[in-house]
């Protein structure tokens, strides 16, 4: 039973830097644009879905880390300027139906180019690594890894460059930030570009754990959402405190209860801290 602890443990870290990854850039267009964008969870699937057509029709998986962030981040410069961008500014809900209605756009494209049948995405990386009594796959703590030096990267740039500095001026106050010469518009389009990278990214790290499929974008908006909300919407450090919480606890209750009531258990347990710090765990923005 202590083995089986340490696996479902090991796997919710791993989970957890992986959703941190998701609801990170979820986190970042909230911060900014002020708006819940419900179109996330398909570019992660779409993400998810190029790195199956590379593996299966190119033998490499690879060029797909390169490619899906690329793709995403070309098809978000005008999904901003037709979609998104003309939603800033306007009531929340305004932006929630327009991503809304983006989200089955980009579901019903993979559908018909991918197909409804799930798939499978053989890791790049085999075999396992001794810890703690037991052997997890390598390919996993890989991509936990690079999510965590992804995250520290963001982290990095938000700090020590010009258009980090942009950022966080536009996070507090885009009136000001314009009257001081910030181009906010381009700042809103950088995110919004960043964001929809992450998530494609997201889905490629993820597409050798799980099954492919054109909606498993679905399932993942709901824990990213609640993350983002329980660790202070706007607060990226928040949402990666409460991702790990998550995570944790998913793995831990898995070893008692099936894996449907593993997940709901979980986000019960964020009722008690919501109730104490409704604004989430750090407030309500960084």
């Amino acid at each position: 039973m202590s083995q089986i602890l340490t696996l479902q443990i090991i796997n919710g870290v791993v989970w957890a830097m992986l959703l941190s990854l998701i609801a990170l850039g979820l986190n970042a267009i909230f911060g900014l644009l002020g708006l819940l964008n419900m179109a996330h969870g398909a570019i992660y699937a779409l993400g998810a879905v190029i790195a199956w057509y590379v593996v299966n029709h190119f033998g490499g998986f690879w060029p797909a880390v390169i490619i899906a962030p690329v793709v995403a981040g070309l098809v978000s410069i005008p999904v901003y300027k037709f979609v998104l961008g003309p939603t800033i500014g306007k009531d929340m809900m305004v932006g929630l139906v327009a991503s809304s209605g983006l989200m089955f756009v980009i579901n019903d494209l993979l559908l018909a180019f991918y197909g409804g049948s799930p798939g499978l995405v053989q890791p790049p990386i085999v075999g396992g690594v001794r810890f703690l009594g037991i052997i997890y796959p390598s390919y996993r703590i890989f991509a936990a890894g690079l999510a965590i030096c992804i995250l520290l990267a963001f982290w990095v740039f938000l700090r020590s460059t010009a258009i980090g500095l942009w950022i966080r001026c536009v996070a507090q106050s885009p009136t000001l930030a314009r009257a001081s010469g910030v181009p906010v518009d381009r700042v809103y389009m950088v995110i919004v570009i960043l964001s929809a990278a992450l998530a494609a990214l997201a889905g490629v790290l993820v597409a050798p754990m799980t099954m492919v499929s054109h909606q498993m974008g679905i399932a993942v908006l709901g824990p990213a959402f609640i993350v983002v909300v329980v660790g202070g919407l706007g607060n990226l450090g928040g949402a990666v405190a409460a991702a790990v919480i998550m995570g944790v606890a998913r793995g831990i209750l898995s070893v008692y209860l099936p894996p449907t009531y593993a997940e709901v258990g979980a986000i019960v347990l964020f009722l008690p801290l919501l109730l104490i710090r409704p604004n989430g765990i750090f407030g309500a923005r960084a």
